[in-house]
């Protein structure tokens, strides 16, 4: 085989399961609610067969190193957190890294890299495809299966508003601000993952403090836009208010992400806190004062404190 696939194993202290091996292929950069079928009748076989559920996914790199301004829904990090969350540990993510190698593989190539996972079932959606040019589909994962004696599961897509649900589409719901129907097809709320950061202190000053996070460049953000969300803090999920986006009536023009909780009187600072976006209130107005800011903010609370959501 050809090249160095820099695909790594997540890994533990932990002595290594002698169970046979199961994985799911693909990208599984959102884990909506069509990957979760897929998880989940994964989990079912792994429990009959007592297997050890393995899942495929990219760095965060991904759509950079194809030379794609395209933002991921979730990083790795969050994926991982998804992927805990639904059943399967950090350590069983196989992570593959975008070098140029990877990029370039061959599908029998990538086939060749998979024998070497010792595995004992493969499940992919029925429309996966592997290899360069996407050479490779799930007739030819099938075969290569049952010349080696695994079990390869075939998972139907699953859709809604007669359309496969895709990543695609739940990215083009953010962009245009839509987090309600992306919702829809992720099966949850889309969320960001950050630490605070001090900010200039604007909310604070007129009883409405908020918390800054930083967010890497890779991650898709809805767009600009005041939202109803949901901020879990240490462990603990408080209502909240956040803006997307820069805020025109201090003359700031860089965007970034700042959230009101609702209730909440503690230090965030320094902490690493989730943001679950529920819908989207309004757009970003210039005010004439600080005043007229804090009026309508006051007004957004109110409407998120009534909200039944």
């Amino acid at each position: 085989m050809g090249g160095t696939y820099e695909l790594q194993k997540q890994r533990t202290a932990e002595k290594e399961t002698e169970k046979g091996r199961m994985l799911a292929l693909g990208f599984f950069d959102c884990l909506h609610r069509g990957h979760r079928e897929i998880v989940s009748r994964m989990l079912s076989v792994c429990d009959l067969c007592n297997f050890e559920p393995h899942i495929f996914t990219f760095d965060d790199d991904f759509f950079e190193a194809l030379g794609s301004d395209t933002r991921l829904v979730y990083l790795l990090e969050e994926r991982l957190e998804l992927f805990e969350e639904a059943g399967i540990p950090r350590k069983n993510a196989l992570i593959a890294t975008p070098s140029a190698d990877f990029l370039e593989i061959s599908a029998d190539d990538f086939l060749a890299m998979l024998d070497g996972y010792n595995l004992s079932a493969v499940i992919a959606g029925e429309d996966f495809r592997f290899g360069k040019g996407a050479a490779y589909g799930m007739a030819e994962l099938e075969g290569w299966a049952r010349s080696r004696g695994i079990i390869a599961i075939k998972q139907p897509l699953l859709k809604e508003w007669d359309r496969k649900i895709s990543s695609s589409d739940i990215r083009e719901f953010l962009a245009i601000g839509e987090v309600a129907a992306a919702n829809a097809l992720l099966g949850r709320r889309y969320f960001a993952e950050g630490s605070v950061l001090h900010g200039r202190g604007v909310g604070k000053s007129f009883g409405l403090p908020t918390a800054n996070l930083t967010l890497p460049k890779e991650k898709l953000l809805p767009f600009d836009g005041v939202y109803e969300t949901r901020t879990v803090v240490d462990g603990v999920k408080y209502r909240s208010v956040t803006n997307v986006g820069a805020c025109p009536t201090f003359g700031e023009t860089v965007k970034g992400v700042e959230t009101h909780i609702i209730g909440f009187d503690g230090d965030v600072y320094g902490k690493k806190i989730r943001v679950e976006f529920v819908d989207r209130i309004r757009s970003i107005f210039r005010f004439d004062s600080k005043e007229e800011l804090k009026k309508q903010i006051e007004s957004d609370v109110r409407r998120v404190i009534e909200s039944d959501d």
